[in-house]
């Protein structure tokens, strides 16, 4: 079933990010060598059907299999839930339970991207010993930094302990499984609410520190780079402007601000508008008053959603 020349991403959302999520994996495969196929998984958040199909109707499928995968939210029954982040946010701690036992390494990519370079070249690079391979965040540098991980002095964390940012990551689920990664990150969530700041990223920057490998910052461009106060800070004064801001490899929208809202003044938000035209999606543009309504919409849909939460957890 799994062969050299196929590359397995896993990604997860909810209704309200059924676009983004198409346009992410478009980009991916316009990108990816010729040689690869991908066969994607994608944690079901409540998708509805008619976005499935547009989805797979904007894609390649004689390169591309998908698998819907269902969440266990009674496995994250205790976790924060807080303002903007759905309970679908903690779906990457699932994976090693979600994916078939055969998998053994995965690429996790949020749906807020866009892939400009070949994703082969991270599927290729070895993981050696380490849990993950990631990039070290740019806003939240190391664990001390002023939003990094409230608690490390009593976790007994060196301030000087990288932070990386989960919106990319190469996956060992072998050592994941062996080790119970996803079962301490939930149950460092559950018992530490108090300091959490960026929900499972904490817990993964916590229970993952020494363990994981890094890659290039190209391969997940935060939209701090487009500051001058990023190339200020000495932390990345070594980085060349050219290669991070011209030449990213993946484009992550991590802010508020995404493409699809109205008052988005990312400077790379054509790029995805460019693959957004490549799916069904094609000519669809955000207006205020659709980002006004959208707004209050998704604000009663998680007020739903955090009530069930508190009811599963009681």
């Amino acid at each position: 079933m799994r062969i050299s020349s196929s590359i397995a991403v896993v990604l997860a959302a909810d209704d309200r990010y059924a676009m983004p999520l198409t346009v992410t994996i478009c980009s991916l495969l316009a990108n990816l060598s010729r040689d690869y196929q991908l066969t994607i998984f994608i944690i079901d958040g409540g998708i509805k059907q008619a976005n499935k199909r547009k989805l797979f109707q904007s894609i390649n499928s004689n390169r591309c299999q998908v698998n819907w995968l269902k969440p266990q939210p009674e496995k994250l029954k205790k976790v924060k839930l807080s303002g903007r982040i759905p309970i679908a946010a903690y779906y990457r701690l699932l994976i090693p339970d979600l994916l078939p036992a055969e998998f053994d390494k995965v690429i996790y990519l949020d749906c807020d991207l866009i892939i400009l370079e070949d994703l082969a070249k991270v599927w290729n690079l070895e993981l050696d010993n380490h849990y993950i391979l990631a990039a070290q965040d740019t806003t939240v540098p190391y664990i001390s930094s002023p939003d990094g991980l409230a608690n490390y002095k009593q976790l007994g964390i060196s301030e000087q302990a990288k932070y990386f940012n989960s919106g990319v990551l190469a996956i060992n689920l072998k050592k994941w499984r062996e080790d119970n990664i996803a079962d301490q990150a939930i149950k460092y969530v559950e018992e530490n609410k108090q300091y959490i700041r960026w929900w499972d990223q904490d817990a993964l920057n916590a229970v993952l520190v020494g363990k994981w490998g890094e890659l290039d910052l190209r391969w997940n461009q935060m939209p701090n780079v487009y500051g001058d106060s990023f190339w200020q800070d000495p932390y990345f004064k070594h980085y060349h402007y050219d290669d991070l801001v011209s030449h990213p490899y993946i484009i992550h929208f991590a802010t508020q601000l995404k493409p699809w809202r109205f008052e988005c003044q990312h400077p790379a938000k054509d790029t995805f508008f460019y693959y957004l035209d490549q799916t069904l999606w094609s000519g669809w543009r955000p207006t205020y008053w659709g980002t006004f309504w959208w707004d209050r919409w998704q604000k009663l849909v998680r007020g739903t959603e955090k009530l069930k939460h508190f009811i599963r957890g009681i």
